[in-house]
C-alpha cells in the first residue's frame, strides 16, 4: 500500500470528490481514480460509496482513514529524522493558525527563523481557531497556534496562556494617552469589530452582557484586517489583542487603549501539535521561538 496512494484517498474523503481532490492536489482526475481502483482491488472491497453529489466513505472506507492518518505521519516523521542527520540544514514545517496570529507574530517568527535556518520552508495555514486545531490533529499541520475557547480532542497542548484584548485608536483620538478606557465608554465611539462567531466577539459581547451595555458596531467584518483602516482614518475604536498589531503599534501607526471591564476581557492561547506525536527537531526549535514571543505561560496546578 504506497503512501501516494493514501494521500490521494485521503482527500477524495475530505473533499468529497475526486474532482476536488484533482484541484486540490493539482493532480489529474483520471490519476487519482486509478490510485483509489488499485486500493480497492488490493485490499478486495469498495472504499467509497458513489452518490449523485459526490463520493462518501464506506464502513470499509472509515476504518481505512483512521489508519492512513497515521501512516501518513510516520512516514513524514522518518522523512524529517532523515534529513535532520544534518541538523536543521533543510526541512518543512506546516503552521496552523488563526488570523490573530497570522496578521503579525507568526511572520515576523518566521523572518527570525529564516536569518538562522535558511534551509527551511514554511507553509501557514489561517483557519478559524477550531479548524486550525482539527487540522493538526489529523496530521495536516505540524502544529496549531491559536486561540482556545474549550479543551480540544487529539493534540497535545504545548503552551497554555493568556491575552487581555486592547482597544485599538488612531495617534490623534481624542483618548490617546488615557490609561485606561472603560467598557461603559467605547459604545460613545464608533466601533469596528469582528464577526460574532469569533473568539474576540464571544468574549466582548459577554463583557457587554454583564454590565449591562448595547452595542451597535458602525463595522463589522469577518477579518481583522478589514478593522484597521477604518481605526486609522476616523475617531472609531476596534478591539484586538496587542500580539495580532504589535508591528503597527512599534510603528505609532495606532495606539493601544487598555480597557477596564467588570469581566476580563482575556483568551486563551494554545501551541498544538498532535496527540502522541514526536516533532521533528526543527519544528521544537520553531516552537521555542513562538513561545519566546508570547506572554509566560500559565502554571498547571498538581
Amino acid at each position: 500500500m504506497q503512501t501516494t496512494s493514501l494521500r490521494y484517498f485521503l482527500t477524495v474523503a475530505r473533499t468529497g470528490s475526486i474532482a476536488a481532490a484533482s484541484a486540490q492536489l493539482n493532480v489529474a482526475a483520471s490519476a487519482i481514480s486509478r490510485q483509489i481502483a488499485n486500493l480497492e482491488a488490493e485490499l478486495d472491497c469498495v472504499l467509497f460509496e458513489r452518490l449523485p453529489r459526490g463520493m462518501a466513505l464506506s464502513p470499509a472506507g472509515e476504518l481505512l482513514a483512521r489508519h492512513a492518518h497515521q501512516v501518513l505521519v510516520r512516514a513524514d516523521q522518518v522523512v524529517m529524522e532523515i534529513r535532520e542527520i544534518e541538523g536543521l540544514a533543510r526541512g518543512r514545517i506546516r503552521v496552523a493558525c488563526s488570523e490573530g496570529f497570522a496578521l503579525d507574530i507568526i511572520p515576523n517568527a518566521i523572518a527570525d527563523f529564516h536569518a538562522d535556518y535558511p534551509g527551511i520552508r514554511f507553509e501557514v495555514s489561517m483557519l478559524p481557531p477550531a479548524q486550525a486545531t482539527v487540522l493538526v490533529a489529523q496530521g495536516d499541520a505540524d502544529i496549531a497556534i491559536t486561540f482556545a475557547m474549550s479543551p480540544a480532542d487529539g493534540v497535545d497542548v504545548l503552551y497554555d496562556g493568556t491575552v487581555e484584548m486592547i482597544a485599538l485608536a488612531a495617534p490623534d483620538h481624542p483618548l490617546a494617552g488615557e490609561p485606561l478606557l472603560r467598557l461603559a465608554d467605547m459604545p460613545k465611539y464608533p466601533l469596528a469589530l469582528p464577526t460574532r462567531d469569533t473568539t474576540v466577539r464571544l468574549v466582548f459581547d459577554a463583557a457587554c452582557q454583564a454590565e449591562g451595555i448595547v452595542v451597535e458596531p458602525v463595522l463589522t467584518a469577518n477579518v481583522l484586517s478589514a478593522l484597521l483602516p477604518f481605526v486609522r482614518r476616523s475617531r472609531g475604536l476596534a478591539l484586538m489583542s496587542a500580539l495580532s498589531v504589535q508591528t503597527p503599534l512599534r510603528l505609532n501607526e495606532i495606539v493601544r487603549l487598555p480597557i477596564s471591564s467588570r469581566i476580563p476581557l482575556i483568551r486563551t492561547i494554545q501551541i498544538q501539535a498532535m496527540r502522541g506525536r514526536r516533532l521533528p527537531r526543527s519544528v521544537q526549535t520553531f516552537v521555542s521561538r513562538i513561545r519566546a514571543a508570547l506572554p509566560p505561560a500559565r502554571e498547571v496546578p498538581h
